[in-house]
């Protein structure tokens, strides 16, 4: 008779309710004793835009104080997203409720703020809070945010205190050669007296990973640095001015995921001079068979398997990006205007600078010839908001009414893309060889050109290009006036509090590009692309709030909203592609219909919140990849539904001793069969693990008359897809996993603590994410991205004054 053994997600449900039993035990006991009830911090949000208790808010919201980001050693807004229900974060783009889309490796479903401006700013340090808004927020927070939004609170000038503190952290981490090294310093300026102060954030990172490139001994590297500075100026006790400024850059070479492909062989290519050949030698192909089970790695490079680890692959090439982004940003309060509404301005103007080298020996040239791309991008975006809100005039009645502009745009940039290729004779030869699908002879030859050298100096003027791209000019703009109304009824048995939202929106996109070169037409092609959309997004919710303030249980249905866009023309190269008949111009914008019901309280020792959810998904974006020719395209791939249900709690036991148990079941699938994505109708939506959980138990204590803290917390996921189509044999599918971590700090002072960390504790070998970019072809890519074996981490913060 075989044992029955119980699957780890029934496990965890079966812990989650043996957790709900022990809760309803408290409550019931908290409410029997009068005085069994502690003091537990009333956590308050702005996500409705007016502050407000976790409890008094209609949506199921996520809110992590300043505190628990030191305790938890809360580096970046991913290691927060692990903690929470229903969320995913496989590749460090969160995910929230199963909307994940096609098959991207960073679907855009939830929208990020810092300080009102729309900016995705990671690091957490000098943090005041980070809110996470789940569903739909396309009334009050605009598009993008069909999954949710994410909100960084960050520390403002003290017009009072002079501040500077600084924190040094050393990470080692298995099979990392080199330390991960950070640090990162905060400095508060008072300059006039109640009126005007300064505050300065910066950091500097230097982050190791495993990865190496087998061919050039590269090893991944990510280097971080940002400056955040913030002027207050407070004129009069109503009126303040905030002038902020962010210079952040990121420059990272190598690439952080694995390759685990088993290619079967290895082409070369053997060249004979021939002055009567239009490539100037004779090319012939043959083929080395590459060992069974050996990685690339090892077959291309003729290493033993002694020498190469998991982390090892091979290429012909590094890639590298640099990034930098420039921000400035405004915001203006009005407290009180006229007796009538608060007054409320966040504007913002960047420019993104993207530098990279994208390595295309292996699609385009099978390795035989290197050849690679260099991208250049130089893009600006303006936002403004402008926001009014009641001062509580009219009893039982909020509202909130106001406009919001969003525009990015680029000018003429001739050189978005230029593919370069080896430019001695014999690699050209190779190259026009091996792209037999090319006619040189005919449709070429009629302009002289006969090979790739001749067409990069017929048309750039050097004979080392083969393709580019251009733009003429771009812009996408996004107009929208938004209101939400709220009205509290006083009845015996407690409040209830309707509210209504809607959003008006007017997208307008514009594009002028162009092509020319080997993937393209021989006279290139240009490109005038573009639309516009109008639309409105609706919220209406109903809350019952006990006069005790202490719990709430609401109704909501929410609207979100994506912008379409334009995609880039169909190569020459794609057209023949399977999955090129599924290809439009413009996409257009999708669509979320969330309705769900929740449930908060705060009883005695005991804080959660918890609800369940339905959203219907209308003409989802999806990106559809064409093997044959390396290139991307998005399209409307029909229509998806997620179900699901989540619960948050804390539980604080006598003697510092805290409990955090998050817990989330989710179910999102396809409810049609889309063949450019190989999606069938049922099918589970890709990065989406059916359960995810998360178990912290903190205990505080004194050590030697210092304060000390332990924290020892556990995650764990269910497996998930990476994209439609997946292999049969499981090699690219994501396994369940748990992880293990434990943390220590101790104060010292006032002024000094020390933390060290345990991350990974156990050691157990994690795939975050795994895609293959070909569904048969064992020669392209199968890239696995590794979580980080066990690490220990050092920590010191000490502030000055």
């Amino acid at each position: 008779m075989k044992h029955l053994q119980l699957p780890k997600s029934a496990m965890y449900l079966a812990v989650l309710a043996s957790l709900s039993a022990f809760n309803a035990q408290a409550l019931q006991q908290a409410t029997e004793t009068p005085n069994a009830e502690k003091d537990i911090e009333v956590i308050k949000v702005t996500s409705r835009k007016r502050e407000e208790t976790l409890i008094e808010v209609p949506m199921n919201v996520s809110s992590v104080s300043a505190l628990e980001i030191n305790d938890r050693n809360l580096i970046t807004k991913d290691d927060l997203y692990r903690t929470l229900a229903g969320a995913a974060s496989p590749t460090g783009t969160l995910i929230l409720r199963g909307l994940s889309g096609g098959n991207s490796a960073a679907p855009s479903t939830t929208s990020s703020f810092t300080d009102d401006i729309p900016f995705n700013f990671v690091d957490l340090y000098d943090v005041e809070a980070v809110e996470v808004l789940r569903g739909p927020q396309g009334t009050l927070w605009g598009s993008n945010a069909i999954g949710g939004t994410t909100r960084v609170i960050t520390k403002k000038p003290q017009l009072n205190n002079f501040e500077f503190a600084t924190s040094l952290q050393a990470k080692e981490t298995g099979s990392v050669d080199g330390t991960d090294l950070q640090v990162w310093a905060a400095v508060n300026l008072p300059l006039i007296d109640d009126e005007l102060a300064m505050r300065i954030t910066t950091h500097s990172s230097a982050k190791p990973s495993p990865i190496i490139n087998a061919n050039t001994g590269m090893q991944n590297k990510v280097e971080d640095k940002y400056i955040r500075s913030q002027l207050l100026w407070k004129p009069t006790e109503d009126i303040s001015f905030n002038l902020g400024y962010y210079s952040v850059l990121s420059d990272s070479r190598g690439t952080r995921f694995a390759d685990l492909s088993k290619p079967t062989s290895r082409m070369y290519a053997n060249t004979t001079a021939n002055p009567d050949s239009i490539y100037g030698f004779d090319v012939d192909f043959g083929t080395t068979k590459c060992a069974t089970g050996q990685s690339r790695a090892e077959c291309f490079g003729n290493r033993s398997p002694e020498g190469v680890s998991k982390y090892h692959f091979w290429e012909s090439l590094d890639g590298w990006a640099k990034d930098r982004t420039n921000l400035i940003t405004l915001s203006a309060d009005v407290d009180n205007l006229g007796d009538i509404a608060s007054l409320s301005y966040a504007g913002s103007y960047r420019t993104i600078r993207e530098d990279s080298l994208d390595n295309w020996s292996r699609l385009d040239m099978n390795d035989l010839v290197k050849t690679w791309i260099i991208n250049y991008d130089y893009t600006s975006r303006a936002t403004h908001e402008l926001r009014l809100q009641d001062l509580g005039n009219v009893k039982n009645l909020k509202w909130t009414v106001g406009a919001f502009y969003d525009k990015d745009w680029r000018g003429a940039i001739p050189n978005t893309q230029y593919q370069y290729h080896e430019s001695d004779d014999r690699s050209i030869a190779i190259f026009s060889a091996w792209n037999d699908w090319v006619d040189w002879e005919g449709y070429w030859g009629e302009l002289g050109i006969f090979n790739v050298g001749q067409l990069g100096q017929k048309l750039y003027g050097d004979k080392s290009k083969n393709y580019n791209l251009y733009y003429n000019g771009s812009y996408a703009t996004e107009m929208a006036a938004f209101g939400e109304v709220s009205y509290t009824f006083e009845t015996g048995v407690g409040n209830f509090e309707v509210t209504g939202g809607i959003r008006f929106y007017d997208l307008e996109d514009y594009a002028s590009y162009g092509y020319s070169g080997i993937w393209e037409a021989r006279e290139g092609r240009k490109v005038l692309s573009e639309g516009t959309e109008t639309g409105n997004r609706k919220k209406l919710s109903i809350a019952w709030l006990p006069e005790s303030g202490d719990k709430s249980v609401y109704a909501l249905y929410s609207e979100g909203y994506r912008p379409g866009g334009n995609n880039a023309p169909l190569a020459n190269a794609c057209r023949a592609d399977e999955f090129a008949k599924g290809y439009v111009q413009r996409y257009k914008s999708d669509s979320i219909d969330n309705y769900e019901v929740g449930y908060k309280a705060r009883m005695g020792d005991l804080q959660f919140s918890t609800a369940v959810y339905q959203i219907d998904w209308s003409d989802v974006w999806a990106s559809v990849y064409m093997p044959t020719c390396g290139f991307s395209y998005t399209a409307n791939a029909a229509k998806a539904r997620s179900r699901g249900v989540e619960w948050e709690s804390k539980y604080s036991f006598d003697d510092q001793l805290d409990l955090v148990f998050n817990a989330s079941y989710t179910s999102s699938k396809m409810l049609d069969d889309v063949e450019a994505l190989s999606a069938k109708k049922g099918q589970d939506m890709t990065q989406v693990p059916k359960y995810n959980a998360y178990i912290g138990l903190d205990k505080g204590f004194t050590l030697y008359n210092k304060q000390t803290n332990v924290r020892l917390d556990v995650e764990a996921y269910g497996e998930y897809k990476s994209h439609f189509g997946a292999r049969a044999d499981g090699s690219d599918t994501s396994d369940a996993y748990e992880r293990v971590n434990l943390s220590s700090r101790v104060e010292l002072n006032d002024n000094l603590k020390l933390s060290f960390y345990i991350n990974n504790l156990l050691d157990k070998e994690i795939e975050e994410f795994k895609q293959a970019r070909s569904r048969t072809n064992s020669t392209n890519n199968l890239t696995v991205l590794y979580a980080p074996e066990r690490s220990f981490t050092f920590r010191v913060d000490y502030s000055f004054f």
